[in-house]
């Protein structure tokens, strides 16, 4: 197949669609998850072709440095992996108190602390892989400092995330046979594969899902909640700004 990242990038909106059609009560919390993840998107040029190499639509990730593919994946991942705790364990996102000021400014000091993390780490040799992930991590970590209600939600949300996260990419092997022999860089630190696929796709899922559970809640300042409604007639977080 010759767009395989088009495939794995459709296969993960799946997740977040579905909980958007159950889950009305979540749809604030994955528009914000969604709306802080695409600046991810844009990092693309730091992966390829260092730790993989798919086709782009259009060529657009030699051109300028990511696709649309990686809109959708950013997207898709970002609703799944903020919503899937709430799903399963069955919460709702409220407001924690009063308003927060400026929540976008901080999801954006968010994602520049991260960026630098990474770019600290990538400058003392890391590989682009693990260290986007100890970003995710260390990042959200010291938020949680702030909001140590969310680190337990944070680490199911990481494991849930981690789960789905594998799940499509049994999907993706499935109709893509030999994919990640074909597209993905041997690892260097986890040469190992879960079921066929790279121990470093399941970490990555374990980083964004322990991510995006904690940095949403703690910038737009909700809180979960046991959900005690119908969905259809939850509570639902206020989508002001």
């Amino acid at each position: 197949m010759r767009y395989e990242f088009l495939v794995l990038s459709l296969l993960f909106l799946v997740p977040g669609v579905s909980f958007w059609l159950t889950r009305p009560d979540l749809r604030p919390l994955m528009l914000r998850a969604a709306g802080t993840s695409l600046p991810f998107a844009a990092t693309e040029w730091l992966f390829y072709p260092e730790y993989w190499t798919p086709r782009f639509l259009f060529g657009l990730a030699d051109l300028i440095g990511f696709g649309i593919e990686d809109v959708l994946f950013v997207v898709g991942l970002g609703a799944f992996s903020s919503s899937s705790y709430a799903v399963v364990f069955r919460r709702t996102p409220v407001p924690q108190g009063l308003p927060v000021t400026r929540p976008w400014l901080r999801a954006a000091g968010a994602f520049t602390a991260a960026l630098a993390v990474t770019g600290a780490l990538l400058a003392a040799g890391v590989p682009i892989l693990y260290a986007a992930v100890v970003a995710m991590v260390s990042v959200s970590t010291a938020l949680l400092l702030a909001r140590r209600d969310l680190a337990v939600p944070s680490l199911l949300g990481a494991l849930l995330t981690a789960l789905i996260y594998l799940g499509l990419c049994l999907v993706f092997a499935a109709l893509v046979p030999g994919v990640f022999d074909r597209t993905w860089r041997p690892s260097l630190l986890f040469p190992g594969r879960l079921l066929g696929v790279p121990l470093d796709e399941v970490l990555y899922g374990l980083g964004a899902g322990f991510g995006a559970t904690a940095v949403p809640m703690w910038a737009f300042g909700w809180r979960f909640m046991p959900l005690r409604q119908p969905p259809g007639l939850s509570t639902t977080p206020s989508t002001s700004p």
